[in-house]
């Protein structure tokens, strides 16, 4: 019976344990921060384990590795280089869905050396979006085509039927990644032009797409895309967009809040005794608060019954109220107030957009290959957004484990050999991309 190490019990860690105990017969150990976490993802099966750890106890990390056969890291990006050094110490394989950080890459040759895999990208995005994507390029290829452009769009959003708060969003994966990723710098290319994007100005760059048969979004730049050109096996000089979709008004929501300096997530601040209008006063340079919505809009430049005033005043931050945490940076202080107003209702139901558009030539023919999946979650079960992100990781980890998944180093799921099989369970568990093509004329800019 394979053993298995899920570091972190946060959103989206269940389906995979789920999947590991119930449908694998696998022994699984649960870590969190806080045990209660872990023992609420195990749910009493005598095959799981719960384990209360935290990064800085390197000798719990070390034995909790050397007992088990895979290690599947879901804590924040920043740790699971920690995480990596020890696996590598003890020659056991690592999944993670987190990015490639360049600190990560560089164990490849590691690795290699010590005959180990450190999958990493494998969960909704990126993952799905990337292995579809690698997919239909390869099908292009297959047919003796090129590509000329590629644009990707993922989402995790409030269902259509339970989108009802002003700012379109609710919490299906860690707010602080969420903070995270909006302080990320993005690229994209137009042509083989490459457009970089500052963190500071990726909300100032968005613009509204038209989804055939789902709906209208707003897109901004997901990360620099340019990085997946090699792996792909794609031109310089063609266009290549990857993005995020959000229901519209999210952009300039979040320019709003970067402007109040509320995603700062480096500065400790004392909260008690202030309200969060005194708060936002201070944010805006009134020490003597009078109308704080009023003030607020004039430092923004905007109106006082704006759609982005109307979205800070629902969220309670013109409120007398006393901030409800002692300390904490700005961004602590918004994710709070966000998480309790931006949350799921126990029969609410989120949404998992991932849409690919490639451009394709061949040599009698010219055509538009859309690809598209929408997957809602399960009232009162799992979220559609835990499932995408935990089960491809979840089967990667059996695939490797039964030594269909060969390679050794540091990758993501960008080859056959991963992104295949882990579709194709995918697809089982009805996360299933249709399939359209249409005839159009090449110059067409996605």
């Amino acid at each position: 019976m394979a053993k298995i190490a899920v570091l972190g019990a946060g959103f989206v860690t269940k389906p995979a344990v789920d999947y590991f105990i119930d449908k694998c017969g696998y022994q699984v150990i649960v870590t969190s921060l806080n045990i209660e976490d872990a023992i609420a993802v195990i749910r009493g099966r005598p095959e799981g384990t719960a384990v209360a750890w935290t990064t800085n106890q390197h000798d719990l990390l070390d034995r909790i590795v050397g007992e088990v056969d895979l290690v599947m890291s879901m804590i924040p990006p920043t740790m699971h280089l920690q995480v990596a050094k020890v696996c590598l110490r003890h020659r056991k394989n690592m999944v993670t869905t987190s990015y490639i950080s360049p600190e990560m890459a560089a164990l490849d040759k590691s690795c290699q050396d010590r005959e180990i895999l450190i999958l990493n990208e494998i969960g909704e995005d990126p993952g799905l979006d990337n292995m579809n994507a690698k997919k239909m390029i390869d099908r292009v290829k297959a047919e003796k085509g090129g590509v000329r452009a590629v644009t990707s769009y993922g989402a995790g959003l409030p269902a259509f039927e339970h989108n009802n708060n002003p700012f379109g969003y609710k919490f299906s994966w860690s707010p602080q990644g969420l903070v995270s990723a909006a302080q990320t710098p993005a690229a994209y290319l137009e042509n083989g032009r490459k457009i970089s994007v500052a963190a500071e100005e990726l909300f100032d760059h968005h613009w509204i797409v038209d989804l055939s048969g789902i709906g209208s979004f707003e897109t901004y730049p997901n990360r620099d895309c340019t990085k997946y050109l090699q792996p792909f096996g794609l031109d310089h000089d063609i266009s290549y967009y990857r993005g995020l979709l959000r229901y519209p008004g999210w952009c300039n929501t979040m320019i709003g809040l970067a402007e109040l300096r509320l995603l700062d997530n480096k500065v400790q601040n004392d909260f008690r005794g202030m309200s969060y209008a005194q708060f936002v006063s201070g944010q805006i340079g009134r020490n003597n608060p009078g109308n704080t919505r009023e003030q607020t809009a004039a430092y923004l430049k905007v109106r006082s019954n704006s759609d982005l005033i109307n979205r800070l005043n629902w969220l309670g931050l013109f409120s007398e109220k006393a901030i409800a945490i002692d300390s904490g940076t700005n961004a602590d202080l918004l994710i709070d107030l966000m998480t309790k107003k931006l949350s799921y209702g126990p029969r609410e139901k989120d949404m998992v957009i991932v849409r690919n558009e490639i451009l394709a030539e061949f040599p009698d023919r010219k055509e538009k290959r859309m690809s598209t999946l929408l997957v809602k979650g399960e009232p009162g079960g799992d979220s559609a957004m835990s499932r995408a992100v935990s089960l491809p990781a979840a089967i990667a980890a059996k695939l490797i484990l039964d030594n269909t998944i060969k390679l050794n180093g540091v990758w993501s799921p960008t080859v056959k050999e991963i992104y295949h099989p882990v579709l194709s369970e995918m697809e089982e568990m009805g996360y299933s991309f249709e399939t359209e093509i249409i005839k159009t004329d090449i110059e067409e800019r996605i």
